[in-house]
C-alpha cells in the first residue's frame, strides 16, 4: 500500500464524527507498515481509525483460504419477536432452550439489554437507523412520518464497504420511507434471503427474524391453529403442562391463564430449535469461525403486561454475542461471561459498524458496545411508549442498573386498555373479565395492571423487585432511593431535550 493509497484513505476520514476540532495525529496500519497522517483541522473521537479506513477498502487486505478478507468479520443477527428473557441461560428453570443455553456458554451474555420501545415497529425504526424513534417521529406505531434528511438504513454503509447484506424477512421500519430503507439496506430482503447468495469470499451481514414467539402465536391464534403450526413440532414429552407452568404475581391463577402461559413456553421451545438450525447452517458452511453472532429479541413477550409496557417485562430483552477465536480481540470479555453493562437498541447500528471497521455517521445517537474503542458506557437507557395501532398512550422511562423510573402522561387510562388485536387472546379477556366482575378480589399487582388507571409516576428497585411489583412512590423513600429518583428524573429531562423527543407533539 503506497503513499497515494494512504492519501486516498485519509480523504474519506472527515465523515467520522468530526464535530470536535483541534490538531490530531492518526496512524494507519496494513500488514507490513505503519503510516502517520497529521490533520490540523480535526480530532476524531475514535482511535480505531486505522482499521476503519482499511476495512472500508477490504479488497486491499489479506485474504484467507476461502478468499474472505482477514480483518473483516461476518455479522449474523438472529432476532426473535415478543420474547422476554425466558431462557434457561437467563435463569428460567421452566424453559426448554438447549441450543440457546449452549450458545450462551460460547457468548458474552448481557443482563441489562433493553429495547427503546415495548412494541416492534418503533423499535425497528431505531434498529435500522441508529436513532431514537422519538427523535425521528417514528415513535407512534404505524407511523407514516418521513425520516430526517440524510438518515439511511445502516446496512447501506456495509454494502458500500463491500458487504453482502440479507434480511429474512421482516422489515416494518415504521416510516413513510420503508421501501427506500429496504432498497438501500439489503441486497436481498425476502423469506429466501441468506448469506449463501453472496459472492465467493464476500463478507456478509445477515438477519434472520423468527416469529415463532410473536404474540399472534403465543396468545392470539385460535388454539387449534397454534397446535397445528407450532406445538406439533415438539415431541410429546416437551409440551408444557399448564399445571406446572410458573405464573407471575400480576396474573390471576385461572385455567385460561395457565394454558396460555404453557403455550408461550412451547413457542419458546420451538424457537430454540429454529435457532439451532441456523447455527448448524453456519457450521456446515465453514463460517462459524469467521462470524460474530448476535441473538436478541425485539422487546418483551407479547403476553399481557409485557408488550406495550415500559416495565422490565416489556423492555428487557435477551442479548448474547458470540465471537469466534479470530475476533476475540473485539469482544469485551471471554466466552461465557455475563455482563451487566447497559445496552439499548440505539447502540446496535453503531456497534455493528464499529465491528466492521466502518465510519459511524454523526447523526447516530447510540454508543458502540463492542469492538475497538467501545469502553464508554451509558449510565441509563431511555424508553418510549406512544400510540399502538388504535390505542392511545404516552409514557417515558429511564432505567439504570438498579432503578426504573416511569412517567405516565395518560394516567387516566388503564394499562389494560381495549385493543382489537390483543383482545383476540383468551388470556386478555380472562383478565379483563376478572377486573370488571370484582376488582377488589384481585391482588395489588393484578389490580395495578387491570385497574382503571395508573400512577403519574412509577419507581422500582429492579434488583430487589425484578417484576416491578412494588412502586416505591407509594410509601416513604430511603435516602438512597430518593437520590436515585432525583437522578433518574434529571436524566429523563436531560435526555428528552438532547434527543429532541417529539412525543408531546400531535401526529
Amino acid at each position: 500500500m503506497g503513499d497515494t493509497a494512504v492519501k486516498a484513505i485519509a480523504g474519506r476520514l472527515p465523515a467520522l464524527r468530526a464535530h470536535e476540532r483541534e490538531e490530531s495525529e492518526i496512524q494507519y496500519v496494513d500488514n507490513s507498515r505503519i503510516f502517520t497522517v497529521v490533520d490540523r483541522d480535526m480530532i476524531f473521537t475514535r482511535p480505531f481509525i486505522c482499521i476503519v479506513a482499511l476495512a472500508s477498502c477490504y479488497s486491499a487486505l489479506g485474504q484467507d483460504s476461502d478468499g474472505q478478507t482477514e480483518r473483516v468479520p461476518n455479522v449474523l443477527w438472529i432476532t426473535v419477536e415478543d420474547m422476554s428473557p425466558t431462557l434457561g441461560c437467563y435463569g428460567d428453570d421452566f424453559a426448554r432452550t438447549p441450543h440457546l443455553d449452549a450458545l450462551a456458554e460460547e457468548s458474552v451474555l448481557y443482563t441489562n439489554a433493553f429495547a427503546v420501545s415495548p412494541v416492534c415497529s418503533p423499535s425497528r425504526s431505531t434498529l435500522i437507523t441508529g436513532m431514537y424513534n422519538a427523535s425521528m417521529g417514528t415513535n407512534q406505531m404505524r407511523s407514516s412520518n418521513h425520516l430526517p434528511t440524510g438518515v439511511k438504513g445502516f446496512p447501506s454503509f456495509l454494502r458500500d464497504a463491500g458487504y453482502y447484506t440479507s434480511n429474512n424477512v421482516k422489515t416494518d421500519y415504521n416510516s413513510a420511507e420503508n421501501e427506500r430503507l429496504i432498497h438501500e439496506s439489503w441486497d436481498l430482503s425476502s423469506d429466501k434471503a441468506h448469506w449463501r447468495d453472496r459472492k465467493p469470499g464476500q463478507p456478509f451481514f445477515s438477519v434472520f427474524n423468527d416469529m415463532t414467539t410473536h404474540q399472534s402465536r403465543t396468545m392470539v391464534w385460535p388454539y387449534p391453529v397454534f397446535q397445528q403450526h407450532i406445538q406439533s413440532r415438539l415431541p410429546d414429552q416437551d409440551i408444557s403442562n399448564p399445571d406446572d407452568v410458573p405464573l407471575p404475581p400480576y396474573y390471576p391463577d385461572t385455567p385460561v391463564v395457565r394454558k396460555t402461559m404453557a403455550r408461550y413456553y412451547d413457542c419458546v421451545a420451538v424457537m430454540d430449535q429454529n435457532v439451532g438450525r441456523i447455527l448448524d447452517e453456519l457450521e456446515e458452511d465453514g463460517l462459524a469461525e469467521k462470524t460474530i453472532v448476535f441473538f436478541y429479541s425485539d422487546h418483551g413477550s407479547g403476553m399481557p403486561r409485557h408488550k406495550r409496557l415500559l416495565l422490565d417485562s416489556g423492555m428487557r430483552v435477551a442479548l448474547m454475542v458470540r465471537f469466534p477465536k479470530k475476533y476475540q480481540h473485539l469482544a469485551p470479555a471471554a466466552p461465557g461471561t455475563r455482563m451487566d453493562r447497559l445496552v439499548s437498541f440505539v447502540d446496535f447500528p453503531p456497534t455493528v459498524l464499529n465491528l466492521a471497521g466502518q465510519l459511524i455517521p454523526d447523526y447516530m445517537q447510540g454508543i458502540p458496545f463492542l469492538g475497538i474503542d467501545s469502553e464508554t458506557q451509558r449510565e441509563t437507557v431511555y424508553g418510549t411508549r406512544d400510540r399502538v395501532d388504535e390505542v392511545m398512550e404516552m409514557a417515558r422511562s429511564v432505567r439504570d442498573k438498579q432503578f426504573l423510573y416511569v412517567r405516565n402522561y395518560m394516567p387516566h387510562l388503564s394499562y389494560n386498555q381495549p385493543s382489537v388485536f390483543s383482545d383476540l387472546g383468551a388470556i386478555r379477556n380472562d383478565i379483563t373479565r376478572a377486573a370488571k366482575t370484582d376488582l377488589d378480589s384481585l391482588t395489588a399487582p393484578q389490580r395495578a395492571y387491570a385497574g382503571p388507571q395508573k400512577p403519574v409516576e412509577e419507581f422500582y428497585d429492579c434488583v430487589t423487585d425484578p417484576e416491578n411489583i412494588v412502586n416505591l412512590l407509594a410509601g416513604p423513600l430511603k435516602p438512597k432511593q430518593q437520590a436515585a429518583l432525583e437522578r433518574l428524573r434529571g436524566a429523563y429531562a436531560k435526555t428528552r431535550m438532547e434527543i429532541l423527543d417529539v412525543g408531546a407533539l400531535p401526529e
